[in-house]
């Protein structure tokens, strides 16, 4: 993949987006008009230049804001696809405007078109639904974020440093322990392991007693040993000369660090259900969203939102193959999930650039979503 050449262009849309964010009125409409509706249609392994993209445009009044939110998105997706990517998911939502998009395939073997419901690896996102059902522990009493994990969690201290007790609930929420755990386990695999023993059943059951049922999300489950979805869409990395099918790679913490599947609309119901208060007290609440100097939450992530002055929050997720942003205003208002099957690339344990690039672009094109922007 010739990455120059990708981030040129890349960069140019988030130059314009960054400018319209800085200016006060309308943002002025995109050169690229909005994507027709369209049956969906694969884009196969041997695809052209510029493949097809599948879009279903948003319920009519569009607004200009939102058209340059589209069209800003629908540019990223061809990018994408033109350098292999294999799939792209998303859905954006401003106030009563829902628009979705899917281009692709779920798989290079069976080249089925990707739908916008398909299901995709989200990584680190699964961190925001473990750590709701931390602070539901919290919430009945059964867990206290001061505490060390050894108290809840007996014989860990053989993983700990010389003094466990600086390894707190709230350190691992905030990923700041900076402990290399045996095994590769993660902050968040830890807390797995917390949330399993205190209720008794495997994480999978948690997230589905405490999110999924309540929500009804039927599109999101923990990757675990059971068979694949015929719907989920496939990732895939570069080994030797090899391309390899990693969806079911393992990566630092297992699957209850960043083993959920999801749709980009369930992933959105969720965020909005959170920060609706619909998931959790308002106390709790404000502990996952950190204050306003940290760089994370618990569980949470926040940057900059131009349209009120105020954040967006969400996560991001990398993980071999797959990337994913989402990121929501406050008030759930505004939402922008984005989930890109990567193009082929060699394994490697630094983040991708992709990753990076897919939040930039999401802050820019949610910024572009709303009339009046703060300087």
């Amino acid at each position: 993949m010739h990455s120059g050449s990708r981030r040129g262009i890349f960069t140019a849309v988030l130059v314009c987006g960054l400018i319209l964010a800085g200016c006060t009125g309308e943002p002025r409409p995109s050169p690229l008009p909005p994507a027709p509706v369209t049956s969906s249609t694969a884009v196969p392994p041997t695809a052209p230049a510029s493949p097809p993209s599948i879009a279903a445009s948003p319920s009519p009044p569009a607004t200009a804001a939102f058209r340059e939110l589209q069209a800003t998105l629908e540019l990223f997706s061809r990018e994408m696809l033109q350098h292999g990517a294999p799939a792209v998911v998303m859905e954006a939502k401003a106030d009563t405007q829902v628009w979705t998009h899917a281009a692709g395939v779920r798989s290079l073997d069976g080249g089925a078109p990707v739908q916008p419901g398909d299901p995709i690896r989200v990584g680190g996102l699964t961190r925001s639904m473990v750590a709701v059902s931390v602070l539901k522990l919290v919430e009945e009493g059964r867990l206290v974020l001061e505490d060390s994990i050894a108290k809840y969690l007996p014989g860990i201290e053989a993983l700990l440093p010389p003094e466990p007790a600086s390894v707190t609930v709230r350190r691992l929420l905030g990923h700041t322990t900076g402990i290399p755990f045996a095994g590769g386990l993660s902050d968040y695999a830890v807390l797995g392991f917390l949330v399993e023993r205190l209720r008794g059943v495997p994480l999978a059951e948690v997230l589905r007693a405490d999110i999924l049922d309540p929500l009804d999300l039927h599109s999101t489950m923990v990757l675990d040993g059971d068979p694949l979805p015929d719907t989920l869409v496939h990732g895939y990395a570069l080994v030797g000369n090899q391309t390899v099918d990693v969806t079911r790679s393992s990566q630092q913490g297992g699957p209850v660090s960043e083993g959920v599947i999801a749709s980009v609309a369930d992933i959105n119901a969720f965020y909005a259900a959170l920060l609706e208060g619909r998931l959790l007290l308002p106390d709790s609440l404000v502990e996952m969203k950190g204050s306003v100097f940290a760089d994370y939450g618990l569980g949470l992530d926040h940057w900059k939102d131009r349209c009120t002055n105020g954040f967006y929050y969400g996560h991001s997720g990398d993980v071999p193959g797959f990337g994913t942003i989402s990121i929501s205003s406050a008030d759930g208002n505004r939402q922008l999930t984005i989930s890109v099957a990567y193009p082929p690339l060699p394994l490697t344990t630094q983040p991708s650039p992709i990753a990076l690039e897919m939040t930039g672009l999401a802050q820019v094109a949610l910024n572009a979503s709303c009339r009046f922007h703060f300087r």
